[in-house]
Order: C-alpha cells, then sequence, then structure tokens
C-alpha cells in the first residue's frame, strides 16, 4: 500500500485525536482517583470540619463504600448533627472506634473540628 501525502495527513489527524482522547480519559481516572475537591461544613462551636475525599481515598477506601450506602451523591452538601452520628449515621456509620476512630470520643474532636 502506496502512502500518500493525503492518507499521511489523514493517519496523523487520526493518531491526534486518538491521544487527545487518551489524555481526557487518563484525566478523569486521575480526578476519580483523587476525588472531589475538599467541602467544608460549619461544624459549630467546635469549629468548622473539613472533608477530604484525597484523604479518605488514601486509607484504602472506595466511592462505594459511603456512596450511594451512606451519603447520597448531591452538589449540595447535607449538615449532620454529632447526636446523629454518635448513633451511626452518617460519619459515625464508620467512625464508630472499629473501622475508624470514634465520633463519641471528645478526645478525636481537633481530628475533624478546626478552629479558626
Amino acid at each position: 500500500m502506496k502512502l500518500t501525502w493525503k492518507s499521511g495527513l489523514v493517519l496523523a489527524a487520526l493518531v491526534a485525536v486518538i491521544a487527545f482522547c487518551g489524555a481526557i480519559v487518563a484525566q478523569m481516572a486521575w480526578a476519580q482517583a483523587k476525588g472531589p475537591a475538599d467541602f467544608e461544613f460549619a461544624g459549630g462551636a467546635g469549629g468548622k470540619v473539613v472533608f477530604s475525599h484525597e484523604k479518605h481515598l488514601s486509607k484504602g477506601e472506595k466511592c462505594t463504600d459511603c456512596h450511594t450506602k451512606i451519603f447520597k451523591m448531591t452538589k449540595q452538601h447535607s449538615s449532620f448533627k454529632m447526636a446523629d452520628m454518635e448513633k451511626g449515621q452518617a460519619c459515625g456509620a464508620c467512625h464508630n472506634g472499629q473501622a475508624a476512630f470514634s465520633v463519641k470520643d471528645q478526645a478525636n474532636c481537633a481530628k475533624c473540628h478546626k478552629k479558626a
């Protein structure tokens, strides 16, 4: 098969499109591995709470460990009450002293709550 300049140009364009699509897929995979950006909750008198997807993923957690079993995947973040967490809801589903540090132990407050 003889390669003409036209077919070479088409082949080069095809390779460029495939490389571009590959770069987009790789970037999406990296974003998923890293997780969404951190977000903050008011946290009341204890100080704001900053939740890090990246930190949880680095501990070996998977998105599906929390979503959609414990938390719905929405763009708006709900507020959670400590009393509910102490009953095993929201963060307290894992932060129960067995799977992760307990939300009931006051020595752990500063692990989540950050005073300004």
